[in-house]
Formats: C-alpha cells, structure tokens, sequence
C-alpha cells in the first residue's frame, strides 16, 4: 500500500531527526523523540488502517535501516545477538519486537535504556533493562524500579512475579520500608517468596552477612562454615521460607526456583558434581560425597565428625546442595499438573530435600 505523499515526507523527517519513534495505533499518530522535544504527526490513511499502519513500519525501516523491517529481529529478540551500532536506529523503527530487541542487548547502555523507555513502558521491558547493571546504577534504573513495584500485584504469572522480586532485590533500588512490604507480601504469596529464594538468603530478615566461602578452604572449612550459617537467624529464615515455598509450591516455576536456590546456597559443597535426575540419584550422590568427605576431614575431627548428629547434618547440607531443575525435570516433561495435585505427586521425588530441611531446621 502506498502512502499518502505528506505521510511520507512527514515520516522522513522523524526517522531521520528522531532518536526514538512509537506508533499509536488507537489514535493512528506517530510520534517522535529529539534530544530537546517530542513531534506528533496525524497519519492521513488512504486504506484500511491495518494495512497502512504496516506500510507505515515498513516505511520507517527502509529510512532508518535501508532495507524493509528484518525478520530476523523476531529471531533473535530474547536473545540480545544484535550488533552494537543497529540498537538506536532499532529504536525509530515504531514497532515493539525491535525495542524488546535492544532491552535484550549485552550491550545496552543507559542511554538507550531511556529512549526505549519512553518507547515502550511495559513490564517485560522494565525486567529486561534492569538486569543490565549500567541500566540499574544508572537513571533510568530507579524509574524501573518503581514501575516493577507498583505493576507487581497486577503480574498474573509465577514466573513473572518471581523475576520481578529478584531484579527488585538485586538491584538495589528499594529501601528499607518498600523491601519490608515485599517481604510482607512473600508470606502469603509463594511466588513472591520464591523471588526472595532466588535472590539470596541475605534478603529475607535484617541484613547480614550472607555466606561468603574462600574457594581455597579446605571442604572441611566450607561443611563447618555453611552448617554454622543455618544456625543463624537468617539462614534459619532462608531454610524455613524454602520449607513453606515446596509445601506450598503452586506450579512448575515454583518448585524448579526453590530447588535452584537451595542448590545455590549448598553449591559450594557439591564442586563439579553432576545434578541427580531423581530421589535414587539423589540419595547415591548424597552417600558418595559423605564418604568422600570423611576421607578429606582432618584425622583429628573424623572421630567427632562420626556421630549419627554430625553425620546427619552434612548429609543433610550436601543434599540441598545437589538441588536444581534436573531433580524435578523428568516429572514434569511428562505432567503439567499444578497446585495440590502437583505437590502430592511430586511427594516421592521431593521426599529427600524435605528430609533434609527438617534435619537442619529440627537442630535449630
């Protein structure tokens, strides 16, 4: 479809002036980003609107790209592989698969960050550039922040609730009081507090000392030092948060991140071990690893290390350790149940970890 002759010389100007474009397809308006302003120009349709809203992108991709709008944007937009120099002419191209596109980027820069901002102001946008951590210290960061916060109990997903309280907390942005109703919060929500899981135990009471392991200590060291932590108040918390959230768990995005941050905090332990597929693996690894570390222990400890207590409690460690995706995997390449039904069939799978954070909470 042709364009109308002022349509096309109006669109011309913007794409060549503009450092951002957006489209409003309600209004059937586009406007345009300068360094000082912004333009709005009516669209004159000499068709369906449809149609010409389609020649209008196409248009706006032959004068910022040279060439029609790319297909393999739509490839490759969750996958940032796009070269530095194309992001911000992919910012006046008017269409939403291209800002995602340079929100994905390795390469984005606050900048940038601003104009896609103002391009497309969506959650999904917010959580990709706040990942980036130029964009979170930088100002646009804050604006990211607080739109997550204040769109969190309009997110309908597992998934997106429990990336969105991770990125909150990692990066930084909240204060006290607005990470203290988030943690209000995750005591109702499982999603949420799965979020905290994710983020790390030193988020879930009053700051602390997370765990920190010098990867020159002897495996001795590190047993001692990560069984010393679940005895704090906050691993305490981390341990019975992570108990609620699998007794709790209402679908796959649940169970998988709460399994994915116990491994993380016992992942010291576990070296290069390969991740078991189920509760038998689980078990053989688990006693393997025990032997394992017997013979490491210095001959002086061996005989205290040997009590049914001690024994039980590295156990215990090294099995949350050996948590993560591949434990519930098979189960769940074969069923997509969810809530209760879900908990009560993944029951034989799960029974291991369950274990095991009764044994580290009882000793607390």
């Amino acid at each position: 479809m042709q364009l109308a002759d002022e349509d096309t010389l109006r669109l011309n100007v913007l794409a060549t002036t503009a450092l951002a474009i957006r489209i409003n397809e309600e209004t059937m308006c586009v406007e345009a980003l300068t360094a000082n302003q912004t333009h709005r120009i009516e669209l004159k349709p000499t068709g369906h609107p449809d149609r010409y809203l389609r020649a209008v992108r196409e248009s706006l991709s032959v004068f910022a790209l040279g060439t029609r709008y790319p297909v393999f944007i739509r490839r490759w937009t969750r996958t940032g592989a796009l070269e530095t120099e194309r992001l911000a002419r992919l910012l006046r191209l008017g269409e939403a698969e291209a800002v995602v596109a340079v929100a994905a980027s390795p390469n984005l820069d606050d900048e940038l960050a601003q104009r896609a901002w103002w391009c497309l102001p969506t959650a999904e946008v917010a959580r990709l550039m706040l990942s980036h951590p130029d964009v979170a210290n930088g100002s646009t960061g804050p604006k990211l922040s607080q739109f997550l916060l204040d769109h969190l109990p309009f997110e309908d997903t597992s998934r997106s609730i429990i990336d969105t309280v991770k990125l909150l907390l990692c990066s930084k942005l909240l204060n006290e009081e607005e990470t203290g109703r988030l943690r209000a919060r995750a005591e109702d929500h499982v999603a949420c507090m799965v979020g905290f899981l994710s983020a790390g135990p030193n988020y879930l009471c009053a700051p602390q000392t997370a765990p920190r392991f010098d990867t020159g200590s002897g495996i001795d060291a590190l047993m001692e030092h990560l069984l010393q932590h679940t005895a704090s108040p906050q691993g305490k918390t981390f341990l019975r948060c992570a108990y609620h959230a699998l007794k709790n768990a209402i679908d796959m995005d649940t169970v998988v991140d709460t399994l994915n941050a116990l491994g993380e905090y016992g992942k010291p332990l576990r070296g290069e071990t390969v991740l078991p597929r189920s509760a038998q693996d689980l078990r053989q690894i688990v006693e393997s690893l025990m032997d394992s570390l017997n013979t490491a222990l210095d001959p002086d400890r061996v005989a205290v290390d040997k009590s049914a207590k001690n024994r039980n409690l590295q156990s215990a460690i090294i099995t949350l350790g050996l948590c993560g995706e591949p434990l519930v995997a098979p189960f769940f390449a074969k069923s997509d149940a969810v809530g209760s039904l879900m908990r009560r069939k993944l029951k034989p799978v799960l029974e291991p970890v369950f274990a095991a954070l009764e044994t580290l909470m009882e000793r607390n």
